[in-house]
């Protein structure tokens, strides 16, 4: 298992990983539609505003995570559901806040869906995530390293 940073050349691969993740896939036409594409994220890791990382697993891009810099958002967290179970998100996501806590960013938070079913529900608030605010059936904001 290997982690790395992002780089611009890996983003159609993840674009594509993104949308077949068995929970929450966006689809490359619904990441579009919220301004998210290969162009704009390549433009965002080239100006340091975003930063990246991904596990490669059998040469097989495994999973990924991406933070913004400037606002402390945990942007997305996705695993290829073929590699499941075994640690890859968590490796992500400590990567992402170590990243963001190294750039000194005050506030360290994610918008997720709060749903119990779902398995993000419970990985999140294992990992130090706390929920601060629902917005709606399908969106609260949760920050992590709260008391």
């Amino acid at each position: 298992m290997l982690i790395r940073k992002t780089q611009a050349d890996d983003l159609p691969h993840l674009f594509t990983l993104r949308s077949r993740t068995r929970e929450n896939p966006l689809s490359l036409s619904q990441l579009e539609a919220l301004g998210i594409t290969p162009c704009s994220a390549a433009v965002a890791l080239e100006r340091g505003w975003h930063v990246g990382w991904l596990c490669e697993l059998n040469e097989n891009y495994a999973g990924f995570c991406a933070v913004d810099i400037r606002s402390g958002e945990m942007l997305v967290l996705a695993v290829a559901p073929e590699y499941e179970g075994l640690g890859i998100g968590r490796q992500l996501l400590e990567q992402a806040v170590a990243t963001l806590q190294a750039h000194g960013v005050p506030r360290i938070w994610l918008s997720a869906v709060p749903d119990p079913r779902l398995r993000a529900y419970g990985f999140y608030r294992s990992q130090g995530w706390h929920s601060v605010q629902v917005l709606s059936a399908d969106e609260e904001i949760m920050e992590y390293g709260l008391n």
